[in-house]
């Protein structure tokens, strides 16, 4: 079977899920997919990935094609599916840099706040 690949640039990993209906008023799980995120995430070495790759099977892209909170990653730009096995950083560079959940950093709180100080006592002074 042919391998797909999807990069992500979500901060947390991802379980996409399909439902069909069931006897009660609750729809079960069909089928489930996790994408990798960790993305602007420091690990325990201090690395801090860019983007993360998941490998997936053609019968999982067909699930996530059917996921509709997935369609919406893809075309927000969090997301890219790919069949061609790239360098992360050469792909995800094309994506969204940073989703909602992502942590603050120095370049993220610059321009809402004035008189940005990083480890230091004084306190940002928001903008009015």
């Amino acid at each position: 079977m042919a391998k797909v690949y999807v990069y992500s640039t979500l901060t947390s990993d991802q379980e996409y899920r399909t439902f069909r209906e069931s006897g009660g008023d609750l729809p079960q799980v069909e089928a489930s997919v996790v994408i990798r995120g960790k993305a602007n995430v420091m690990d325990k070495h201090f690395v801090t990935p860019a983007g993360m790759l998941t490998e997936i099977t053609e019968d999982q892209l067909a699930v996530l094609e059917r996921c509709e909170v997935f369609r919406i990653h893809v075309k927000h730009g969090h997301v890219i599916v790919s069949r061609d096995l790239l360098p992360v950083e050469k792909v995800v560079g094309d994506l969204e840099a940073r989703d909602k959940s992502a942590p603050l950093t120095e370049s993220s709180v610059r321009g809402q706040v004035d008189d940005v100080v990083i480890n230091k006592t004084a306190k940002a002074k928001p903008k009015e």
